[in-house]
């Protein structure tokens, strides 16, 4: 009873957090939206990252529950992604490259690593090494651009002449990261 009773207030709070939210997201910009920050930075890389308390919840069922969710979403092409687990450590590695569309008409490849740390009752994640191949002329000449050459300080410390428009791959790059981790939540809570 108390897990159903857990379940309903996670589920107002949410409700809550997405009515609070909507000025913010209403800012349109890029495919998605705009955030205020949207290349967060650790040691010097470009680095999103997430702590997520799941109550009653130990390292094994919840490294079960991510390692299936990535065999099925990354395992299945080893020319785009792998993944890496090693339950005794609740450790699982993704190596991944992606197609990450900025806007109605222009699009990247974002190639990326994201590490998950699975712990009693509470996981991490962290999603960074992140590149983007572009080609804005679809000539097949995609050249390999590091997150921090392109978003950093919110794309103001762009040093990449041929990207226009820094602005638009943060904030492609934020909403992203924000899906994935959507991603990992709804696997456990499955």
């Amino acid at each position: 009873m108390d897990q159903i009773k857990m379940k309903i207030i996670q589920k107002i709070i949410f409700l809550l957090v997405v009515v609070l939210m909507c000025p913010v997201l209403s800012m349109a910009q890029g495919h998605k939206g705009t955030v205020e920050t949207c290349a967060p930075m650790k040691d010097g890389k470009v680095c999103y990252s997430d702590e997520v308390d799941v109550e009653g919840m130990s390292q094994d069922k919840l490294f079960e529950s991510i390692n299936k969710w990535a065999k099925k979403n990354y395992g299945k092409d080893v020319f785009l992604s792998s993944v890496t687990a090693k339950k005794s450590k609740g450790t699982i590695f993704i190596n991944s490259k992606v197609e990450l569309l900025l806007n109605e008409t222009d699009k990247t490849l974002v190639k990326y690593k994201m590490r998950i740390y699975c712990h009693d009752e509470k996981y991490n994640i962290e999603l960074t090494d992140i590149s983007y191949q572009y080609d804005p002329n679809n000539e097949k000449k995609y050249k390999n651009y590091p997150a921090e050459n392109v978003i950093a300080n919110n794309g103001k410390s762009n040093t990449i002449a041929i990207i226009k428009d820094p602005l638009l791959f943060c904030n492609a790059t934020f909403f992203f990261a924000e899906n994935l981790f959507g991603d990992v939540l709804d696997a456990v809570q499955d």
